[in-house]
């Protein structure tokens, strides 16, 4: 197992509920559900009023900058909505009864759903002082996903309710206070959840994240753990999912998109690489971007001396761009120079295989095979990693 260190933490009321004899009626069900959805509410709001020292009004006026989640659980570049929606890879799959109720709210008979845990792998530049990875192994993303029956999909009388969900890792277990698992329908989000019972009118798929209210609440959900799914049904147990260590590398390459786009080097060269990855959006492409590309070098005088060149494309996840070539000239008018092929091997190294054309000028740098550029600097709120 991989090495990783989490505070002990002793259960202090948040989830940890009594026990309730099993009941048999309606009320009794109800009332045994409604007791953990007010302890669980309550108490969640206590740990966030802990961690960000919130008041009924507070002082600020304006909204928020992007930043980074320092809380996040995979990589910022891993996902964007929507979530996959059939697993892959190593996954582990139950069939499990949720509380149910109608369309009034009444509690009826539990639904049983199918519940299946997998992980998507992410960026694999092997850092290990990130929030969700200590020891510079592969990343992933771990994803949760409810399966309604075909029969009872997209039933809106009668409907299942999202279950409390708590992780055991390390030296924190099921009824400690940080053992809550923050699961949301959308990636990269702050806060956002699947509020415990919430409806689940339709299957859906979530990603495991972790609550904002500090440190002690950060899970690894790279690394082995065991995750708790409670639908608080009265007589009813918890079900239990285990997950071994994530043992991918990663991503061999990134796909092209915001998270790209970054100043990078080739000490070695003595050359800077600008990429820039910009939104090419019109009515016939609603998803077409665009990858500017500005390489400064120099020419065979030893001057500084441009090659740039651009591409549009359809997003379709292309993690390798050819992109034509040319050379300023006086004016910033351009000459064609070749192309360049470049794939961006991790969030932090950028591949170029370069090909110039025959018959260049004597003054113009004429070179061809590969070389790697380094990241320098990441873009505000497009932290890669």
């Amino acid at each position: 197992m991989r090495a990783y260190q989490l505070t002990t933490l002793f259960c202090a009321g948040l989830f940890c509920l009594p026990a309730f004899a099993a009941e048999t009626s309606a009320d009794a069900a109800r009332q045994y559900h409604e007791a953990a959805i007010t302890q669980v509410r309550a108490n969640l709001a206590l740990a966030r009023a802990d961690a960000t020292r919130a008041k009924v009004m507070g002082s600020h006026t304006g909204s928020g900058t992007p930043l980074a989640n320092e809380y996040r659980a995979y990589p910022s570049s891993c996902a964007a909505w929507p979530l996959p929606d059939k697993s892959s890879g190593t996954s582990v799959s139950k069939r499990m009864a949720l509380y149910t109720r109608d369309g009034s709210g009444n509690p009826v008979a539990p639904e049983t759903v199918t519940i299946t845990l997998w992980r998507v792998p992410c960026s694999s530049s092997g850092a290990n002082n990130l929030p969700y990875n200590n020891d510079g192994g592969g990343n992933a993303m771990t994803l949760m996903r409810i399966d309604r029956d075909s029969g009872n999909e997209g039933k809106t009388d009668r409907f299942p309710t999202f279950p409390l969900l708590n992780i055991r890792q390390g030296n924190l277990d099921f009824g400690d206070m940080a053992s809550a698992v923050r699961a949301a329908s959308e990636p990269n989000t702050f806060v956002a959840d699947g509020p415990f019972d919430a409806p689940v009118f339709v299957s859906t798929t979530y990603v495991l994240e972790n609550y904002n209210f500090g440190a002690a609440y950060n899970h690894f959900y790279g690394y082995a753990f065991t995750l708790q799914v409670d639908p608080y049904i009265s007589g009813g147990s918890p079900t239990t999912f285990a997950m071994g260590d994530y043992t991918g590398t990663g991503l061999s390459a990134l796909p092209f998109d915001g998270y790209a786009a970054a100043q990078y080097y080739n000490a070695s060269l003595n050359e800077g690489l600008l990429i820039q990855v910009a939104e090419g959006y019109d009515g016939a492409h609603p998803a077409r971007r665009q990858v500017i590309f500005d390489l400064l070098t120099t020419d065979n005088n030893n001057a500084p001396f441009w090659i740039v060149g651009s591409v549009a494309f359809d997003v379709n996840f292309a993690t390798t761009l050819n992109v034509p070539l040319t050379y300023l000239v006086n004016g910033n008018a351009t000459q064609p120079w070749g192309n360049a092929s470049i794939t961006l091997l991790s969030c932090n190294k950028l591949r170029v295989v370069f090909q110039a054309n025959s018959g260049l000028p004597s003054s113009v740098p004429s070179f061809n095979g590969s070389a790697d550029y380094d990241r320098i600097f990441a873009a505000n709120g497009m932290m890669c990693e």
